[in-house]
């Protein structure tokens, strides 16, 4: 080592007595989706001097900060696989003499054996390839950002790049391993990058999404990077992205937009350890939701698809992607489907009681495939899913519908039964078939496609006193019912409570201000409750004559239909009743 670095400073003192600038800067991309790649070691020679730069990973950079290569001397270039040991392992290499004081970037290509991999649809090699070329500083305009575009996906044909809304090209007839050798200039903004067929900017082969104003760098070098078909490529998980790589050798990665290369997700919130009530929730290194509350869910959003979905869970005070509480690496969705992802589990399971079924209770993020944001016409579609870490193997069904028959812990119904919208008491059983108990769900409205799931805890005080088990009501617009009516067995589903109140009287229908109510009965308390199940007012029943009697101020309520709901002394439900409130 001393002696290798005797002749670093040696070649230093030499190059630098016959000029004061005799260095080059390189950056060095690895743009190889071959697995062996994954990691890469970078070897570079000159004067007879080997340096090694180890282990960068697969559209990771580094800008050779630790290596001096100085200018107008030939300089080697060379690639292996990550951990290798010496230069003789290289798979690909180039020698060139930089320019003193210039700037370049670096990168590898292809893959080391095309077995398994598509060809290029211009008949270019896709075998391992180096490239390299000079990026001269942007001065042109202080506002703008220089760009240099590179084109890296092996089975992409030759296209042009566009700032979308601009009236020129900002480079035309680019092929696979083809660099930019004019910069364009960018606007400090978001930008959508198109790549478009030759010729023809109206049809876009891939679009990105770039923010170049939070880049910071005054010229950038933008690189397609993956797959367009990664299902016809090696492992299939490297769908394309656009790799913008800075002066400093940062990545920032910009996935595909176009076509059908996004997938559709909805994260539910199920996780009941009380220590993760709050959480932020982080997709790819970015945080996309904020604050989410146990039992909420988001909308479903569109995500990559054909490349591996990082989500990290961290703390509702997290301000950095370092600030999760664990991370969890999806198997890469498939484009054009939809998910439901639930967070489900505890963070210490040995403080937790364990799952009768001894099925594992950490944290962990659920997939359920084949979601649905609606159903068919004139009918609602329902799926149930069982995600009570402590409850035993249960049965749901309705009086007519049965969801899903002795599921454990982590299973759910495998597709949604198609129902009339209705109201309706879903029922939970154990093994031996008796009622546990029922929840009142109100299935109406138009196309809805709903997920019911088990939640909480069967035995809160041996769960750190966490909330307890019910079911929710999932909606796809994110909405999250967690105050679903609940009954204990006996003769109170839906339909015979509507039977009990049919003696009730109910009025003025509609009401503005007041509506009354009397139930023949013994009634001692009222819940008003919204459609979407939460309650919105309560009160007391007095007796006379008639028998139980309430008045119920409604002036707080917006217009709509709402549920009165009375119970006896004993909390027993008597009945229900529906009021419509109109302004």
């Amino acid at each position: 080592m001393r002696i290798r670095l005797a002749l670093i400073i040696a070649t230093f003192v030499a190059a630098w007595s016959t000029s004061s600038a005799q260095l080059s800067l390189f950056t060095f991309l690895n743009n190889s989706p071959d697995p062996a790649f994954a990691t890469a070691d970078l070897y570079v020679t000159q004067a007879g001097i080997v340096s090694k730069v180890e282990d960068v990973p697969f559209q990771g950079a580094n800008n050779l900060n630790s290596i001096a290569v100085f200018g107008d001397l030939d300089v080697t270039f060379a690639v292996a696989p990550g951990n290798s040991i010496d230069a003789s392992e290289a798979k690909a290499a180039f020698t060139f003499t930089p320019g003193a004081d210039k700037g370049y970037v670096v990168m590898v290509h292809g893959v080391s054996n095309a077995t398994g991999y598509a060809p290029n649809p211009d008949s270019k090699p896709i075998a391992l390839k180096m490239t390299s070329f000079e990026v001269e500083p942007y001065t042109a305009d202080p506002s703008k950002t220089g760009v240099y575009f590179v084109h890296g996906v092996s089975d992409m044909e030759t296209g042009d790049f566009w700032f979308r809304g601009g009236s020129k090209v900002a480079v035309a007839g680019m092929g696979f391993t083809d660099n930019a050798t004019a910069v364009a200039a960018a606007e400090r903004k978001a930008v959508t990058v198109d790549f478009t067929k030759a010729g023809d900017k109206t049809k876009a082969l891939a679009s990105f999404s770039v923010d170049v104003a939070s880049l910071a760098s005054s010229v950038v070098v933008c690189v397609t990077s993956g797959f367009k078909t990664p299902s016809e490529n090696g492992n299939g998980k490297d769908t394309m992205a656009l790799l913008s790589v800075l002066e400093d050798g940062r990545v920032v990665r910009s996935p595909l937009l176009a076509g059908s290369q996004t997938s559709r997700v909805q994260i539910v919130h199920n996780a009941a350890d009380p220590s993760a009530t709050v959480v932020d929730l982080w997709l790819n290194g970015t945080k996309a939701f904020d604050n989410v509350s146990f039992r909420k869910a988001t909308s479903f959003t569109n995500v990559p698809a054909n490349s591996p979905l990082v989500i990290g869970i961290a703390p509702a005070t997290s301000s950095s992607y370092k600030d999760t509480l664990g991370t969890f690496t999806l198997d890469p969705l498939r484009p054009g489907r939809s998910y439901t992802l639930v967070a489900t589990g505890v963070l210490d399971s040995s403080k937790f009681r364990r799952n009768p079924n001894g099925k594992a209770i950490n944290f962990q993020i659920a997939i359920l495939e084949g979601a649905l944001e609606a159903s068919e016409p004139g009918k609602t579609a329902v799926r149930v899913a069982h995600f009570s870490t402590d409850a035993p193997r249960v049965s749901i069904a309705s009086t007519t519908t049965n969801y899903a028959t002795n599921v454990t812990y982590g299973d759910a119904s495998a597709t949604y039964a198609l129902v009339s919208p209705a109201l309706d008491t879903l029922w939970v059983s154990g093994e031996d078939g008796k009622r546990i108990r029922g929840y009142v769900c109100d299935l109406r409205g138009q196309n809805k496609a709903f997920l019911a799931l088990a939640s909480g805890f069967f035995v809160p005080d041996s769960n750190q006193t966490g909330p307890a088990f019910k079911l929710i009501l999932v909606e796809p617009n994110g909405t999250v019912n967690a105050s679903l009516q609940e009954v204990e067995p006996g003769p109170v589903s839906v339909e015979e409570l509507l039977d009990a109140s049919a003696s009730w009287v109910v009025g003025p229908v509609p009401a503005r201000e007041r509506v009354t109510v009397v139930v023949p009965s013994e009634a001692v308390r009222y819940d008003v409750v919204s459609i979407s199940g939460a309650i919105v007012a309560q009160g007391e029943f007095t007796t006379d004559a008639a028998g139980s009697l309430a008045t119920i101020d409604i002036r707080a309520l917006s217009s709509g239909t709402y549920m009165v709901r009375a119970t006896n002394v004993d909390g027993t439900p008597l009945g229900q009743r529906s009021i419509v409130v109109q302004r």
